[in-house]
């Protein structure tokens, strides 16, 4: 397999690899996230959240057409902006319940 065509392959993993972690870290920077909310995220997570997740757009966009690219990129953020949040409240639910 030569250079380019290993690079097309990995382009949608490393795409969405990085998008999932941009929507993860966009997530715990904002002020209501349930992760941690005793610790405030600092300014550095969401840059480094829009960083991941922008990156991770334009790695899409070499492996697909324009379109394509910014509905999977809108479905991974969406997917994990839907998720985490309910995750994070039942394991928050767990930690209050009366033992």
């Amino acid at each position: 397999m030569t250079g380019s065509a290993l690079a097309a392959v990995l382009a949608l993993p490393a795409g969405l690899v990085l998008t999932l972690l941009g929507a993860a870290l966009l997530y715990r920077a904002a002020p209501n996230q349930l992760l941690r909310p005793d610790q405030p995220a600092g300014r550095g997570v969401a840059r480094g959240g829009w960083g991941a997740a922008l990156l991770g757009l334009l790695v899409l966009l070499t492996w697909s057409g324009q379109a394509t690219s910014v509905f999977i990129w809108l479905t991974a953020l969406m997917l994990v902006w839907s998720l985490l949040p309910l995750a994070a409240a039942w394991r928050a639910g767990d930690r209050k319940a009366p033992k």
